[in-house]
Formats: C-alpha cells, sequence, structure tokens
C-alpha cells in the first residue's frame, strides 16, 4: 500500500475506532493493522485536528465604549477590556497590558473553555 493510500485508510479507520469502543490493540488485531502504524496516523491526525480546532475557536469581538453602555467611569484610571466566554469565565485586562503577556494566559483560558 502506498503512503497515500495507506493515510487515507487510516483517515476512515481512526473515527471507526473510537465508535467501536474496542482498545486500540483490539481494533488493530481486528483489522489486521500493525498497531505502530495506526498510533502514528492517531497522533498524526489528532495534532492536525487540535491545531484546526485552535484556529476554529476564535469568536470575533466587537468593542463598546462605556458610555454606549450608559455607565460612567468612577475614576479615570486605566481601561479595562473585559472578556466574557459563553461558559461564564470572565477576563479583565488593562488596555495597555503588554501583548506578549497575553499569550500565555489565553492559552490556558483557551484549554480549560
Amino acid at each position: 500500500m502506498s503512503p497515500s493510500q495507506n493515510m487515507a485508510a487510516m483517515q476512515e479507520h481512526i473515527p471507526q475506532w473510537r465508535a467501536s469502543r474496542l482498545t486500540q490493540s483490539e481494533y488493530c488485531k481486528a483489522h489486521d493493522i500493525k498497531p505502530h502504524i495506526f498510533s502514528y496516523y492517531k497522533k498524526k491526525f489528532s495534532s492536525s485536528r487540535s491545531s484546526d480546532q485552535q484556529t476554529s475557536q476564535l469568536v470575533p469581538v466587537k468593542f463598546v465604549a462605556d458610555d454606549m453602555l450608559g455607565g460612567s467611569r468612577l475614576s479615570s484610571g486605566p481601561s479595562l477590556i473585559k472578556v466574557i466566554h459563553t461558559n461564564g469565565f470572565s477576563l479583565e485586562i488593562q488596555a495597555d497590558t503588554e501583548l506578549g503577556t497575553l499569550k500565555p494566559l489565553l492559552e490556558l483560558v483557551r484549554s480549560i473553555s
């Protein structure tokens, strides 16, 4: 079997294995698949799928000024940005926060949401 044929076949086997409720070893034995090949493609597909999920989880954000919300600012302190996730998690950061420091924080939020 050529590598592209092998990849195409494994793209079908991985979801079938997940639906089968068999262990990986049992599934490989039942379908005459070498376990190390199955593991390779399972890892390959899961890493490409997780990167697809990360990019597909981005949501457009609309910024609204305080005065448009009818609120009044009590202090003349720095502006805040508040992000509220649909699961109820919220995050407030100062608008002048260095963007490089936000990346690890946003990755953490993405991993728990």
